[in-house]
């Protein structure tokens, strides 16, 4: 009889732990399992913030680099100037004016067009990378001048202006 009552004793104390565990339907088991499953799934999505973070710093110091390349590249080509002159009737011009971009080069180029005799009627400039010039010209006296007049003192103009 002795022997029942310890092992009567040991099944009370093992009876008596498995109480205190949370069962599978209380609420205090899925409380903790859903909070589990929360930080789980929030650290998954920490990581993969993480690595978008680590793909864009990539990127972006993947266009530095090439931009340190070939930045001194574009710097150094010189673009040599490029005017063409189309007559379109009897005393009116088209002018298209392509060079590097320095400052004043819209000032010279109008000087040489006053230089050779010609009232611009119509422009469209452009300097953000180059300089860049369409206009619609006409001569001041509506007499007739050759294009390669014009073409002459407009490149002239800009190689002075280069200096």
């Amino acid at each position: 009889m002795a022997r029942e009552t310890r092992s009567n004793k040991t099944a009370g104390k093992k009876l008596h732990n498995l109480q205190g565990l949370p069962l599978a339907n209380s609420k205090h088991f899925y409380k903790n399992r859903a909070d589990k499953w929360n930080s789980v799934i929030l650290g998954y999505m920490l990581c993969i913030c993480k690595l978008k973070l680590r793909l864009e710093v990539m990127r972006i110091m993947k266009v530095m680099t090439v931009k340190q390349q070939y930045l001194p590249l574009l710097e150094t080509t010189a673009v040599e100037p490029k005017v063409t002159v189309n007559k379109v009737g009897k005393g009116y011009y088209e002018v298209k004016v392509t060079c590097e971009r320095k400052a004043d080069m819209l000032v010279s180029t109008l000087e040489a067009f006053e230089s050779v005799g010609l009232d611009v009627l119509q422009a469209r400039v452009s300097s953000e990378n180059l300089f860049s010039m369409d206009a619609f010209a006409v001569a001041q006296d509506h007499g007739d001048i050759d294009a390669s007049v014009v073409s002459q003192a407009i490149l002239k103009s800009l190689k002075r202006h280069e200096r």
